[in-house]
């Protein structure tokens, strides 16, 4: 009898004891997950000062009139030169103002009507305004301004030689790519129109001066 007592105590305490145990276990849950957030890429700045060196090849033509004959020839030959300027950005448009020099590697020797002449542009130069649009890192632009270039021509038989500091207009158009937030190429055409220039007293003519050129550059923004 007291066995069967004990046993039913014994059963009644395990049976209190349970609920209270449930309470201390504590189910593991999987960690949630971490949601992935895509963040999209930023639109890169285009604005503020910029310095570059560039390279490329300048074709001059120096056009006389009479008397006959008269001088056509065209000074074709590599270019290096540096640009600085500084760019505003606004809602993917990019304008500003660029100043460049150059030195052109044209020296040339002809002859025209018998006689024999040398001539060449040297430094040369130019400040412009730009607009754009840009693609992101591309840019897509055209500019245009004002333009100089120092020219000189001599007469081989007479030795007379004349030079001059011609100024003009020049127009173009290019294309810009970022590689970096700070590092940027570019492919410019420009087309330059020097007007009349006094070299060509040197072979007792009136004439003037013009040029087409390709440069490739790169430049780093600040």
């Amino acid at each position: 009898m007291k066995s069967m007592i004990f046993g039913a105590a014994g059963i009644l305490v395990s049976a209190g004891a349970l609920p209270a145990f449930a309470a201390d276990m504590t189910i593991a849950e999987p960690p949630a997950e971490t949601p992935i957030v895509e963040t999209a890429a930023g639109v890169y700045d285009w604005g503020g000062f910029y310095v570059g060196v560039n390279a490329g090849y300048a074709w001059t033509n120096l056009n006389s009139g009479g008397p006959a004959p008269a001088i056509d020839r065209s000074l074709d030959d590599f270019a290096l030169g540096a640009y600085a300027g500084y760019n505003f950005f606004n809602d993917g448009w990019v304008y500003g103002l660029e100043a460049d020099i150059k030195h052109d590697f044209n020296n040339e020797r002809f002859a025209s009507g018998g006689t024999r002449y040398e001539a060449e542009t040297n430094w040369g130069g130019s400040v412009r305004a730009r607009l754009g649009y840009a693609f992101d890192r591309t840019l897509i632009y055209g500019t245009g301004g004002w333009a100089f270039t120092r020219a000189e021509l001599e007469n081989s038989d007479t030795g007379v030689k004349e030079k001059d500091t011609v100024h003009g207009w020049t127009i173009g158009a290019g294309v810009e790519q970022a590689f970096t937030e700070t590092v940027a190429g570019r492919i410019e055409y420009r087309y330059t129109d020097y007007g009349k220039s006094d070299i060509f007293d040197a072979a007792g003519r009136r004439g003037d001066l013009d040029s087409h050129s390709i440069m490739l550059g790169v430049s780093m923004k600040f």
